[in-house]
């Protein structure tokens, strides 16, 4: 195919354009598909859009499925834009999150893709922390210290008063047979002296 070159790592084609002057999709669709087929191996194409303005929403379609037919083989689509215009037109719909979007071709040919390698992380290898002895706890409640006892206190036996003693007899009498005469004899002396004194005061 006429015109198609390589730049650094990309097959570069050229912006195939309509009767009016602007960018045909359909045809750069059949440029696209024959590049694919005739090398196997290519993962990264681009299209020269070199002095063109901006392009209609059809070609925005055609990058995107260029995207995805690319990715299967983890390559990249491409578009090289030298017109500013034309670059923020391509920003503004997003495309560059999926599209490599290139001012110039000295940016193209420092293109390095980055590999997807699986980086495999060597998992650290994590000591076991040595098992803490916990010592058993006895959870059995302890015995309550029960207060000692007090000495029961010692009952002294009351005293019983003693019986009051009768007594049978009079203790100003005397019965005594010598006692019963000395009393006798007072009396009689007593009525002496009676009858002597009644005497003399009458």
């Amino acid at each position: 195919m006429a015109d198609i070159r390589s730049v650094g790592l990309f097959i570069l084609l050229p912006a195939p354009l309509n009767p009016i002057g602007a960018f045909d999709a359909e045809s750069f669709k059949a440029s696209f598909r024959s590049v694919m087929e005739e090398n196997a191996k290519a993962k990264f194409i681009a299209v020269d859009l070199s002095g063109l303005d901006f392009v209609y929403s059809d070609a925005y379609n055609a990058f995107m499925q260029f995207h995805q037919e690319l990715s299967k083989r983890d390559g990249t689509f491409a578009v090289l834009a030298s017109k500013e215009s034309l670059a923020k037109s391509l920003k503004k719909v997003g495309l560059e999150r999926f599209i490599r979007i290139f001012m110039n071709e000295a940016d193209m040919y420092s293109y390095k893709p980055i590999e997807k390698a699986k980086v495999s992380t060597p998992v650290e290898k994590v000591e076991k922390p040595e098992p803490t002895i916990v010592p058993e706890i006895n959870t059995e409640p302890k015995p309550v210290p029960q207060p000692e006892s007090a000495p029961e206190p010692v009952v002294t036996p009351a005293v019983q008063p003693a019986e009051p003693r009768i007594l049978d007899k009079n203790p100003l009498v005397d019965e005594t047979p010598s006692s019963k005469g000395s009393f006798i004899t007072v009396i009689v002396l007593l009525l002496i002296v009676i009858a002597v004194v009644s005497y003399l005061v009458l």
